[in-house]
């Protein structure tokens, strides 16, 4: 029997752009990470379609273009997910390219492995103090990193499209530049928000926007204190740091996945008007 090929259906977060890609016959998902700037900003991993079918089956019309130095990349203007890109040099040079990090049912953790130190006596490496996006408008400061900071990533729907691997300190130990530069994408219970730079699409902090103040109110006092602490918080994208060695640090990895997902985002995108 004929093998029909593997189909993955990829998407921005929001859903506002979704297409399928089909492998051809006993060819292998093979995905590549590439060291210029942006890309390890973006955290992209990249599938480059030789044979391979793509086809679009939804576009709202909102994907924004960027050019940097060396790549040039379509993002969604809404959930600020980048899907396509394309190299103006080395052997990637003219080729398109999907990011394999918005296909649904495809764990990056699988992918990307940060080669991380084995020697857990050892000390770990100083984050860097400054960053940005990769356009420079949106820039961020860490007032103070503690010795051994708590870095996360985990691989739910959102962090997974994003890339993001953070870093947690109090709003007073962070400082932004530009924030007027960032549009805030928010889902689900709308508790967290997502911003990313609206001119280059990086993704460099995250908004804590807790629960409605009715919600609030109804909580045992136990439980509203979570909810101050979580609210004093400013998560910071640790791959927008200047110079920053990912291998270098102690990055904790949670297997959260994306059940809900498809069910409490894609329907949604899809009932409305």
């Amino acid at each position: 029997m004929e093998d029909p090929g593997n189909v993955y259906h990829g998407n921005c977060h929001c859903g506002g752009y979704r297409f399928n890609v089909r492998l051809a016959p006993h060819e292998q998902l093979e995905l590549v990470a590439c060291d210029c700037r942006l890309c390890e900003k973006q955290g992209y991993l990249w599938y480059m379609p030789l044979v391979a079918t793509v086809e679009v089956i939804r576009d709202d019309g909102n994907l924004v273009e960027y050019r940097s130095t060396t790549l040039e990349h379509k993002f969604c203007g809404i959930c600020g997910t980048g899907v396509l890109g394309k190299h103006f040099e080395g052997p990637r040079q003219g080729r398109m390219a999907l990011n394999a990090r918005a296909f649904r049912d495809l764990d990056p953790f699988s992918f990307e492995r940060h080669e991380q130190r084995h020697d857990r006596s050892a000390e770990p490496a100083s984050l860097p103090r400054f960053g940005s996006c990769d356009c420079g408008m949106v820039k961020v400061e860490l007032l103070h990193i503690p010795d051994d900071p708590d870095i996360k990533e985990d691989n739910c729907s959102i962090c997974t499209r994003n890339a993001w691997i953070g870093i947690y300190p109090r709003l007073s130990e962070v400082k932004v530049t530009g924030a007027e530069h960032l549009t805030d994408y928010r889902f689900g219970r709308r508790f967290m928000g997502h911003p990313f730079c609206k001119i280059c699409g990086v993704h460099v902090v995250m908004n804590v926007h807790g629960p409605p103040q009715h919600v609030v109110d109804r909580l045992p006092e136990d439980k509203k204190e979570i909810v101050r602490r979580n609210l004093d918080l400013k998560p910071v994208n640790v791959r927008v740091l200047d110079g920053v060695e990912l291998s270098l640090l102690r990055i904790k990895r949670s297997d959260q996945g994306t059940d809900g997902y498809e069910r409490d985002v894609l329907v949604e995108t899809d009932q409305a008007p």
